[in-house]
């Protein structure tokens, strides 16, 4: 039965060591989304910080100086894109937070699985140590009730 237990408890280990490895592996996605969060809220900060003189810079060309239809069209068309540009980024920005907010309610998800498997593993480490102490005891009392027996017997004199 002690040899039933220790498989077992090998096994629980193993499922343990699973866990924490998924855990860790977890952590590291957070992390890893945390720095693509942070590098995407940096961005749009600088594209928002940036807009007015980049328009600027667009409608720097044509300023000053007579410019037909086509020319205005295609200034317009470059803010429009630039606008557009700025939108794309607040875009991966909000992906990377909602991806970071999945990632860390996975990891949230996979502390308790692997909390679970401590436990699961604590209950046969205890429960293999109760059998273990438990044999030992009983040899210990063979032991004793052994020795005892050696020594009340009555001795028999040599003839």
């Amino acid at each position: 039965m002690i040899g039933q237990m220790k498989t077992l408890l090998r096994v629980k280990d193993l499922k343990q060591e699973q866990a924490f490895r998924e855990l860790q592996r977890r952590r590291a996605a957070v992390r890893d989304a945390e720095e693509e969060t942070r590098l995407a809220e940096a961005a749009v900060t600088e594209s928002q910080r940036t807009m007015a003189a980049r328009e600027d810079a667009i409608f720097a060309d044509i300023l000053g100086r007579v410019v037909d239809l086509n020319e205005i069209d295609s200034t317009n068309g470059r803010v429009v894109q630039l606008v557009r540009e700025h939108t794309v980024l607040a875009d991966t920005r909000e992906r990377a937070v909602h991806v970071e907010a999945r990632l860390r309610t996975e990891a949230e998800t996979q502390s308790g699985v692997y909390q679970a498997a401590v436990k699961v593993r604590d209950k046969y480490t205890i429960l293999t140590d109760d059998l273990v102490q438990a044999r030992d005891a009983e040899l210990a009392q063979a032991e004793e009730i052994e020795i005892e027996d050696m020594f009340s017997r009555p001795r028999k004199k040599p003839a």
